[in-house]
């Protein structure tokens, strides 16, 4: 059977210039990691919105458009679609150097 190696998605890379943009300067990641860093972002966007409670991921589609070349930051962007009593719905994309890398939409349930 063949050995993996750990799976480490660098949240403490990103930079939050508002609740829903981010940026972050990180030389390699694979898809999946980029895919974390979005999630994060969408994540931290959505938890701005709450009150009180508490959120857990319902649903999350990602859809790759390119791998993220050797060097360049990274931008960040989510937005909420909407938001009701129980859930939101949230989306966002990630970019390197104007280029769209992935989207993401994501279905929080508020507890």
């Amino acid at each position: 059977m063949a050995s993996l190696e750990d799976f480490v998605v660098p949240r403490s890379a990103l930079t939050f210039q508002t609740m829903s943009e981010a940026s972050a300067d990180i030389d390699q990641l694979s898809p999946a990691q980029l895919a974390g860093l979005l999630e994060a972002v969408i994540d931290h966007h959505a938890r701005s919105l709450l009150e009180e409670g508490a959120l857990s991921i319902v649903s999350i589609t990602m859809d790759m458009s390119g791998e993220s070349e050797i060097a360049g930051a990274l931008q960040f962007a989510s937005r909420i679609d909407r938001k009701t009593r129980t859930l939101i719905f949230a989306s966002g994309v990630a970019k390197q150097n104007d280029r769209h890398l992935l989207k993401a939409t994501v279905v929080f349930r508020i507890h």
